[in-house]
């Protein structure tokens, strides 16, 4: 039961870093040069997907490494520009924090 919690709050938490970089690189009103399209990608999307499917893999130490990979960066664009959209940036570590902590207390020692 934990472990379905653990990969839905993975899930959801992958899908809004790709929803919101997506409304970022393409959608962003306060952009005003051409952003380069493989930073974001390799820095935040690319991390994100990994992380998911290591944990629908169960292996929780390489979702953890990859979840805390866009820890700074969904920081940095959670606090950049107060208040907006991009505000839930911040949603993205908390729900790898709280799907990691479903994973390890729902095996049994």
């Amino acid at each position: 039961m934990k472990n379905k919690i653990s990969n839905y709050l993975n899930l959801i938490a992958t899908v809004n870093a790709i929803i919101l970089t997506i409304i970022f690189l393409f959608f962003n009103p306060y952009k005003q040069e051409d952003i380069n399209l493989g930073h974001l990608t390799c820095l935040l999307i690319l991390p994100s997907i990994v992380s998911l499917l290591f944990s629908l893999m169960n292996k929780k130490l390489l979702a953890i490494i990859a979840a805390i990979i866009t820890l700074p960066l969904c920081l940095y664009f959670g606090v950049a520009k107060i208040p907006s959209v991009f505000n839930l940036y911040l949603l993205t570590p908390i729900l790898y924090l709280f799907g990691t902590k479903f994973r390890f207390f729902s095996e049994k020692i």
